[in-house]
């Protein structure tokens, strides 16, 4: 609000002094008696005026436009900026209207999460004829698990009542398999479909889920470094949780399925004995992550061993 009032008076202002500018040319012009065009020099003089004004306001445009990306925004791309301020504006209200339903209570399964505890290979290099089958099965297996978990009186869904053996179910899942084959740059890749949420889903509403597929490559080898920080001895208290966030996020960049990073598998008995030590040590620590062993998305929730060494 304060930026805008300075705005506000720097228009003004700069106004007040072009005319003021315009108007003291004039007045000299008139004084001198000089004439334009052969027009009477009172005419002259009010020309010179108001094309001195236009000048002065060109030149300060002109430096504005060159001076600010909001100002050449504001002028050339304003239909641009309208159009997107109502879709913000939109997805503001629709935002705001879920928030209050999750606030009631509504909210049954976020979006995202895993609908169900299975997993299927996808095999690109067999053909998507000799695979729809088994995607069909492992379809309707999502949809058994799904029902049985989320289509009770306790989270309040409805059940999905579609079966592969469905034309139009049977065609989208054939759509699936020939789009993930396209986006798969390696064409011999093992994909891993996960079947998540397709939206926050709310009490009363249809159990609705969708694929997410991850090419299942190793991401981390074992014994690997996944993440590790600096910590002084004689700390009291270890935040491991700092270097778990770390490990995550390490893993998250390489596309580590989000429906794995929490929580992890720690191990229990090193932590222990990381926090008991540290307290009684002098000097610089680091605190190191690593995984035990080979990570694939099918690996699902990660391991990791926490290991202290001195920064020598």
């Amino acid at each position: 609000m304060i930026s805008g009032l300075l705005v506000v008076l720097t228009i003004i202002v700069l106004a007040g002094g072009i005319a003021y500018v315009g108007d003291r040319v004039g007045h000299q012009v008139g004084r001198k008696r000089l004439t334009l065009f052969g027009l009477r020099p009172k005419y002259t003089s009010t020309i010179v005026a108001v094309g001195t004004g236009m000048l002065i306001a060109l030149i300060v445009t002109l430096g504005a436009l060159a001076a600010s990306s909001y100002v050449r925004a504001a002028l050339f791309r304003s239909g641009t900026l309208l159009v997107r301020i109502n879709e913000l504006q939109a997805q503001e209200l629709a935002q705001e209207k879920e928030l209050q339903q999750t606030r009631g209570g509504s909210l049954a399964v976020p979006k995202l999460t895993l609908i169900a505890n299975t997993a299927w290979t996808f095999d690109l290099a067999k053909s998507d004829a000799e695979q729809i089958d088994d995607f069909g099965r492992f379809f309707d297996t999502v949809v058994r698990i799904a029902n049985q978990q989320f289509a009770t009186s306790a989270i309040g869904l409805r059940p999905y009542t579609h079966k592969s053996s469905e034309p139009a179910i049977r065609a989208e899942l054939l759509e699936q398999l020939a789009t993930t084959r396209e986006h798969t740059s390696e064409p011999r890749a093992l994909i891993l479909f996960l079947p998540v949420a397709s939206q926050n889903l709310f009490r009363g509403e249809v159990i609705s889920f969708s694929f997410e597929a991850f090419e299942d490559k190793r991401l981390a080898m074992a014994g690997e470094t996944l993440a590790a920080i600096d910590i002084a001895g004689g700390t009291p208290n270890v935040d491991i949780g700092a270097l778990v966030l770390r490990v995550q996020q390490t893993l998250a960049s390489r596309d580590y399925p989000p429906q794995f990073l929490y929580p992890p598998l720690i191990n229990s008995v090193q932590v222990q004995a990381v926090t008991s030590q540290i307290p009684r040590l002098r000097g610089r620590y680091r605190l190191i992550a690593k995984t035990p062993v080979d990570l694939y998305p099918h690996s699902g929730p990660f391991q990791i061993d926490v290991e202290l060494e001195p920064i020598r």
